[in-house]
Parts: structure tokens; sequence; C-alpha cells
């Protein structure tokens, strides 16, 4: 075996320096790359030299038990809370978790460990910490209590000044509670009301919500909401309601209320003023029409074409139109004739769901194709299993697209699959106000 010479050896130092850059990087660079690798990768950093040892300790930890710890045992877990310092990025535990559960002592001990100390805990108390700087909360599968056991929610005395998106995501909080929560929230823009319990009554009065959405339990279960009243929101812009169980939708003062959805078959039941629908159905016009709307989606419903000329008569500024057209409608469900010889419909956009090209749905879309004049684009979403060049071919020659009233609109057949929870993306639409949440959501 022969002499390593000193020049070799120099050599030899400088390739690995050169085979090494990132290692060269200040501590605070790598401790920023350490804390962006799930948290598994970021503690076997420590294998790679003495350089990275002390790293993960001093990295910010992300502890997602979603993905990163899928069967860790609870003490394993409170070994790496317990090694690592903090500070803290993220804490997330599902309740559907696949270790063996912790227990109360044992989960008190980690939320108290110095790597997540800092972070917002679903508990008012601990929220108070970081009501200055607070500005999107999610709180899933946790209960709220007044302090005291009384129904005095006013010993909260909870002020999120900065508080922007909020999701209540099966959550059992008191009506009083919520209220009180809301009312410390002066900024609240988005509000995600998901599968959760407790308040069967909700008011929202607000000068700066501009989103809600509503998903309740689906059976009436420990205070489910049962009647939402917008009473006073002149920033608000969209309300979505998700389906469950149904309810009673008042909207007393909404100026800016442009999208709504989804109205089913049969609820919620629904009133703008004096004028009261249930579901797609109008019961009430009163009151006049509904003149903010420019969006509206109605979900799984048996529409007759009466019923959407009606609809669009209580909507005259409708520029958007989301249909998700039942699996079990009549054949004869959608026929009309000599309905709409003078309809002035304003439409832009339409979409409809489930749609499968038989005689019922065609009537339906050559209803809108005849007379909506101002349309720019139809969207036919299907079946995957159906989508081919020669059935699209087919369906254009019977809706005779080519006799459509707008000479420039646009027909498009896509597929509709949805992936993902289905609460992610209920949120989503709730707190993207950017978006148009029906577009985006399918």
């Amino acid at each position: 075996m022969g002499m390593v010479t000193r020049a070799k050896k120099r050599r030899l130092e400088e390739e690995d320096l050169l085979a090494d850059r990132i290692s060269s990087l200040p501590d605070g660079v790598l401790a920023d790359i350490v804390s962006l690798l799930p948290t598994k990768d970021g503690a076997r950093t420590q294998l790679l030299s003495s350089r990275w040892r002390h790293l993960w300790r001093s990295a910010p930890l992300n502890l997602d038990l979603q993905s990163d710890f899928v069967g860790i045992l609870a003490s394993d877990l409170s070994r790496v809370l317990s090694a690592h310092p903090g500070p803290g990025r993220r804490f997330a535990m599902p309740r559907r978790y696949s270790m063996d559960y912790p227990t109360t002592a044992t989960l008190d001990v980690w939320l108290r460990s110095p790597a997540i100390d800092s972070l917002p805990l679903p508990s008012p108390s601990v929220v108070h910490r970081f009501s200055s700087t607070l500005c999107v909360a999610r709180f899933f599968g946790c209960s709220f209590t007044i302090p005291g056991g009384n129904d005095d929610a006013s010993t909260l005395q909870l002020q999120l000044p900065l508080l922007k998106q909020l999701t209540f995501s099966q959550v059992s909080i008191p009506e009083s509670c919520l209220h009180a929560f809301l009312a410390g929230c002066p900024v609240l823009e988005s509000l995600a009301l998901l599968h959760s319990s407790g308040f069967p009554r909700l008011r929202i009065a607000s000068s700066s919500i501009r989103s809600i959405g509503v998903h309740p339990r689906y059976y009436v279960h420990r205070g489910s909401i049962q009647q939402l009243i917008i009473e006073d929101a002149p920033c608000l812009e969209r309300l979505l309601y998700f389906g469950g169980i149904e309810i009673s939708i008042s909207v007393m003062s909404a100026p800016r209320l442009a999208i709504f959805g989804n109205l089913l078959d049969g609820f919620p039941k629904l009133q703008f003023g004096a004028t009261v629908f249930k579901g797609s159905t109008i019961v009430s016009m009163s009151g006049g029409v509904v003149s903010s709307v420019k969006v509206l989606a109605l979900f799984d419903i048996k529409l007759c074409v009466d019923a959407v000329i009606n609809l669009l008569q209580c909507f005259p500024h409708l520029q958007k139109l989301y249909i998700q057209i039942t699996r079990d409608s009549r054949k004869d469900c959608f026929t009309y004739e000599n309905l709409t010889s003078t309809l002035d419909i304003s439409l832009k956009k339409i979409v409809l769901r489930n749609y499968r090209g038989n005689k019922s749905h065609i009537n339906l879309a050559s209803f809108f194709i005849s007379n909506a004049r101002a349309l720019e684009s139809m969207r036919f979403e299907i079946e995957a299993a159906n989508v081919n060049a020669k059935w699209i071919g087919r369906q254009q020659r019977l809706l005779q697209i080519k006799k459509c009233a707008s000479r420039g609109a646009r027909f498009d057949f896509v597929s509709n699959i949805m992936t993902g929870c289905i609460d992610d993306r209920h949120a989503e639409q709730v707190h993207d106000l950017s978006a148009d949440p029906f577009h985006r959501f399918h």
C-alpha cells in the first residue's frame, strides 16, 4: 500500500470540499434546508457529517403526523419532541391517527414541550398568547368550553385583531362561545363551518366578512346548525352551502352578495328579504328580484325548464350558472315548447354536471343554446368513460350547436374527476377569494 503524499492528501481534501459545497453554507441557511425536509429526512441529515449533526436540533421543527410518522409509537414521538429544543413550525395530528393513541397526560406533555410550545393550540386560553399575530386559524376535531362551565361566553375576552381566515372542522363549540369568538375578530374575511356542532342558530353581523361556507352534519346532532341569519354583512360576496341537513338561511342585509350555492332539491330554505326559496323552488317573490347575485350553483336537483325560467327571472343579473343534474331525472323532465320567444337570458357561462347526453339532458342544454344570446362558453362535465371524439361529435349534432343564439360561444366536453379531502376542498372554496369557488372545486 503506497504512502499518501502531502500534495495528494491536499488534492483529496480539495476534491472533498468541492464535492460537498452545501456543507460550507452558513448554519442559518442549512437549518432552513433541513426544516423544509420531511421530519424523518431532516433527522437523518445528522448522519451526513459532523458538520450537520447539530443542525436538526436548531432547525424549525415540522411535525406532520398525517404523512411523516405513520405507525410511529407515542413513546418514539415523545423522544423526538424531548430531543428538539425548538422552535416549532407545525404540529398536525389527525383524529384518525394510526399510531397508539396518546393519553391525555402524554398529549399535554407534547403540547408543553419546547419544540411546539410556541404554536397556537385548540384552546381559547392558549390562543390568547398569539392573539396579536394570528392571521389564519383552523380548528379540527376539538371541543371548546366556556371557562367556569357557565353560559357566559364573555369570560373568553378573546381578541384576534389580525385574523382573516377561520375554519372550524368537526368542532364542537357552544353557540354563545362561537358568537363571542367571532365578535373578537374585527377584520375576519372568510369563515368555514364544516361538520361542526353546538350552535343551532348563528347570527352574522360583520363589517369585514366577505365569504361564508357552511356544511352541517348530515343529521341533527348536539346542536348542528339549523338557522343561519346574515343580519348585516355589507362586504359579503359569497355564501356557500355544501349540503348536509336542511337548514334555514335568511339574508337580511348583504348588498354585495354575488356568489351563492348550492340550491338543492327542496332545501335549504332561503330567504332574501321577502323573496323565499325552498331549494330551487320559488315560494314567494313578493319582495322582488335578487339583483346582486351573478353566480349561482344548483346541486343534484330535478329541474324542469319552467323552474329554470323562474330562477332566471328571480336572478336577472346572473352571469354564471352551474347545474348538477340528478342522476335519476325523468326522461321528459326538461321538455319545453314555445316558452322562450321573449325570454332575455343574460348568462355568459353555463356548466352542466353529470351530463349524460340522453334526450332529457339534450333538451335542457338546447334550451340555453337556443336562447342565451350573450353566452360565451358552455361546459359539459361527463364521466370519463363516455368521453371520446365520436360521442362528442354526435352530441354536437344533436344539440345543434351551429344554430346557437350566440355565435361566439365555445362548447367544451370534459370529464369531471374530483380528488382529495372534501373538507379541504370546501375550505379552499371559502377562503380563496380570488377564484370562482364552483369552477375550482370541480
